[in-house]
């Protein structure tokens, strides 16, 4: 029994070792397989990834570039790039589509292809055609990276859109005498293309950016960053006027070929009207008409051509209002008669859409007069000033009484502009303090045909 018992035992540890064995043989060619698949699939995604980051280097250094890549070799694989830069218009011989990402439809992008490719688009899902109607001239640019590895195909897609002003709460060319001071509160990024001098204790509750440094002074010398402070970023301002001019839903111009300044009144009202007059040279207000905001400028730009925009009101609804002087001497200029605001206010109601944008070639001003005088004055808008300052004219800055200037949304401005007078210690006394908060949805959303930067930036990567 004892020798037959040794070989079951032999017998039976043998069967182990074999069935042990096969399993782990089975295990280390699943784990190869699996090796295998991940590094394909790991192949395939850096080429799409590189694919997508080479496009982008060239959108940065060339704006209009769209030229892409076309069953380019690399890395061993195949990388395919289609560029949509619907910025820079589409050109000839390419193709608008609709591109639709395999298992992410809502990811969906309107690009234009080169005619050998579309077949291939259509054949996974892509149609001809835009996804949508959007025609802003700040319209995203769209990577489309396919990276293709033994078989498998990876795809990345990256948008891209000029960065736009509106993005800053406070942005200003230089800061030359109206410094921030104790009492002022600025809100979301701030940015000044040249030297920040601050006096006694002014609060900045976003990202401070200069081009030239910080000075302190005041007493006592505390300005405070909670969003920090860097130095070194150079963005000057820069001013176009094309895209607006030409997509404006409603442009007021002299049309008696005389060249004259025309001035604007601009009335919102809640229901989501405006009423509007107009007044050439020294003539007189013409008779007031009241029309839908969508009626009056589809494209939601109003544009006055040599002319001045006098405005107030609840604004309902997503408008741009733009000022220009076009070398007219006393043209240019954006005034609020009394409070600006939104209908629904985006800080209490989060689906809020209504957005105004007001771009003045050359000053924004609160007008000093019965209905502003001596009260709080509220206004929500993103305020672009090319060639001079936004702020209250000097009946205000000068009354006795030391109000707020209430401000939802962003100032961009060749200079800061006093808005209160200040005792030694850097203390208001009289005027208006600036009370700032800054909209952050201006941060991805921005008024129509609101003034971009000469940059790219990239807002979306999907995988």
């Amino acid at each position: 029994m004892g020798g037959k018992a040794a070989l079951l035992l032999v017998l039976g540890f043998s069967l182990i070792f074999l069935v042990v064995g096969h399993n782990f043989n089975r295990l280390t060619i699943r784990g190869m397989d699996n090796y295998t698949r991940y590094f394909i699939e790991t192949t395939a995604y850096n080429i799409a990834v590189s694919g997508a980051n080479l496009a982008a280097n060239s959108i940065f250094m060339d704006k209009t570039w769209e030229a892409g890549y076309s069953n380019l070799s690399y890395q061993g694989g195949i990388l395919n790039v289609y560029v949509s830069n619907m910025a820079a218009g589409n050109p000839n011989g390419k193709v608008t589509i609709c591109h639709i990402p395999p298992g992410n439809s809502t990811a969906r992008h309107t690009m234009s292809v080169s005619a050998g490719a579309v077949a291939a688009h259509l054949a996974h899902g892509d149609f001809l055609g835009a996804c949508d109607a959007n025609t802003n001239y700040t319209q995203l640019a769209t990577i489309v990276s396919e990276g293709t590895y033994e078989g498998v195909t990876k795809t990345i897609i990256v948008e891209l859109r000029p960065s736009n002003f509106a993005k800053y709460g406070n942005y200003y060319s230089s800061i030359s005498s109206a410094y921030p001071a104790t009492g002022d509160t600025f809100d979301g990024p701030f940015h000044t293309n040249g030297k920040l001098t601050t006096m006694g204790r002014p609060v900045f509750l976003g990202k401070v950016t200069t081009r030239t440094g910080l000075t302190k002074s005041g007493t006592p010398k505390d300005p405070k960053f909670y969003g920090g402070y860097e130095s070194g970023l150079d963005l000057p301002l820069v001013f176009d006027t094309t895209g607006m001019r030409s997509q404006a839903g409603k442009v007021f111009r002299d049309t008696t070929n005389t060249n004259k300044k025309i001035d604007v009144r601009l009335y919102f009202n809640s229901n989501s009207t405006v009423t509007f007059q107009q007044k050439i040279g020294t003539g007189a207000w013409s008779v007031s008409k009241t029309q839908n905001i969508t009626t009056l400028a589809p494209n939601g730009i109003i544009y006055v051509e040599r002319g001045n925009i006098y405005t107030k009101g609840v604004v309902n609804g997503n408008i741009t209002i733009a000022a220009t002087k076009k070398g007219t001497s006393g043209a240019g200029g954006v005034y609020f008669e009394d409070d600006f605001t939104y209908a629904s206010d985006p800080r209490s109601n989060p689906n809020s859409d209504d957005l105004a944008g007001i771009i003045a070639e050359e000053t924004i001003r609160i007008q000093s007069n019965a209905t502003t005088l001596g009260k709080d004055i509220n206004t929500m808008a993103s305020m672009y000033c090319m060639n001079g300052t936004v702020g209250p004219e000097d009946g205000l800055v000068n009354q006795n009484f030391l109000g707020n200037w209430n401000i939802f949304g962003g100032i961009i401005a060749n200079d800061l502009r006093v808005t209160a007078n200040y005792n030694n210690a850097g203390n208001p006394y009289k005027g208006l303090r600036f009370v700032h908060k800054y909209d952050e949805r201006l941060l991805l959303k921005v008024p129509p045909y609101f003034p971009h930067t000469n940059n790219f930036e990239v807002v979306s990567w999907f995988e």
